[in-house]
């Protein structure tokens, strides 16, 4: 639902989308924005505010027979108007349910204090223990510790809890320093760089995620050389660390779309080769590696049929809607890179069968959903977009002209980001075009 707000920073008055009731069966998309911070979460217009508001939740989980609600504190409700409240938000979960659905425990939801214990309730329906969470905390402590630390006291903490140094401690120190980066914090970020540069040689978490940093960086090097990733090429990196299952999985994760008919005829013509010069021990190790990723193929066809099916359920919803644009902003989170794969095929299909009135429709689809992403977007990325679709060099400055307030250090650090984010994926082409618009965005600075 959606209801009116004021702004706390400049009391502008403005509509903001309102979710209590959460049923993870029924909305699994409301649970993935509840468990990314997503939910609830209102900006101002006017000068750019926003936070998540303080709302009853309710929350529902079949599977777990779960059935939570938490009341913030903030909201002031007396006894009575508490209860209130959990019978009506009761009452709005029970009713969307077919009464052949509807349980006893649904009677009494659990009341949880806080919205902490609410999280971790949520938490642990995605298999995250409170233990988990509770070592996530004292890695926090951890991590925040030693960014402040001098040499001694980091090298005492080090060695007294390197059983806490592992991968999520890592992610999280990468999420610190482009926390850092992003505010440009120069100094922290040199603190926090530094101490991952320690951390890579003196942990064996550390060492073993370097060593996966340098095969990957191999992969990616290589890639670009040849102008994109082949299934000669990934297994090629795969024979060069296959004794590494933590290499082989995070190279197989970045070569998806690799891993096909043609990878296993090749992969199995080499444990071919192998047996036939006797080696019988590299050849049984190359089997189970065949074994593993066959398993990972299988899964990753069952998912991407999943998310197709999905997506052309998401897609038939929207086009058969009468209003289209509130249908699109109803599905906006299920609106993905799966999504608008399907979209283009099927305006591509309907053009071929020479179906007009199909091809009308599904561009205005599209044309409302880019409406709808756009104005979410960040001015910057608004700006970077137009200069991507300018057709030539006199369009992006005239663009430039009429964005003069946007040119800043500021862009420049977005485009750095996006430039190295591209380079990356091995696309020279497009990484020429960002390097372009960057050097017009410097000449104006």
């Amino acid at each position: 639902m959606y209801t009116q707000v004021s702004c706390p920073s400049c009391q502008t008055p403005f509509t903001a989308e309102v979710h209590q009731v959460i049923d993870a069966a029924r909305h699994p998309e409301l649970k993935q924005r509840l468990l990314n911070g997503q939910l609830n979460v209102a900006v101002c217009p006017s000068c750019g505010m926003g936070g998540q508001m303080a709302t009853a939740l309710l929350f529902h989980d079949p599977a777990y027979e779960m059935f939570m609600i938490h009341v913030p504190q903030e909201l002031h409700l007396n006894h009575v108007d508490q209860q209130h409240l959990i019978g009506q938000l009761t009452q709005e979960s029970m009713k969307e349910l077919p009464a052949e659905q509807r349980r006893a425990y649904m009677l009494q939801p659990q009341m949880m204090l806080t919205m902490q214990s609410f999280m971790e309730k949520v938490l642990e329906t995605e298999g995250i223990t409170p233990e988990m969470i509770a070592r996530q905390r004292k890695q926090v402590e951890l991590l925040q510790t030693l960014a402040t630390a001098d040499k001694d006291v980091a090298d005492y903490l080090i060695k007294e809890r390197i059983n806490e140094i592992d991968e999520t401690f890592f992610a999280m120190l990468q999420s610190y320093v482009d926390a850092a980066a992003q505010m440009e914090e120069s100094k922290q970020m040199v603190a926090l760089t530094n101490l991952r540069a320690k951390l890579m040689t003196s942990t064996p978490a550390g060492r073993k995620l370097e060593k996966q940093q340098m095969a990957m960086h191999a992969l990616n090097r290589d890639a670009k050389k040849a102008n994109g990733l082949s299934p000669e090429l990934l297994l090629k990196h795969l024979l060069a660390n296959k004794d590494d299952d933590g290499i082989v999985d995070a190279l197989v994760t970045a070569a998806r779309g690799a891993l096909n008919y043609s990878f296993f005829s090749l992969l199995s013509q080499e444990i071919e080769d192998v047996e036939a010069a006797g080696d019988l021990k590299q050849a049984k190790r190359l089997v189970d590696v065949r074994s593993r990723l066959l398993k990972v193929y299988d899964e990753m066809q069952e998912e991407s049929q999943r998310v197709l099916a999905d997506a052309a359920e998401t897609l038939k919803a929207i086009t058969s809607a009468e209003d289209k644009e509130a249908a699109v902003t109803a599905n906006l989170p299920k609106i993905d890179d799966a999504f608008m794969y399907l979209l283009s095929a099927q305006v591509a299909e309907a053009d071929q069968q020479g179906d007009v009135a199909a091809v009308q429709l599904l561009n205005e689809v599209h044309t409302l959903i880019m409406k709808q992403l756009e104005s979410q977007y960040p001015p910057e990325v608004i700006l970077l977009n137009q200069m991507m679709e300018a057709k030539s060099g006199a369009e992006q400055q005239q663009i430039l002209d009429e964005n003069q307030p946007l040119v800043s250090p500021s862009l420049i650090t977005m485009l750095d980001n996006v430039i190295k984010e591209i380079d990356a994926k091995g696309q020279a082409e497009l990484v020429e075009r960002l390097q372009a618009i960057k050097g017009l965005v410097q000449s104006r600075l």
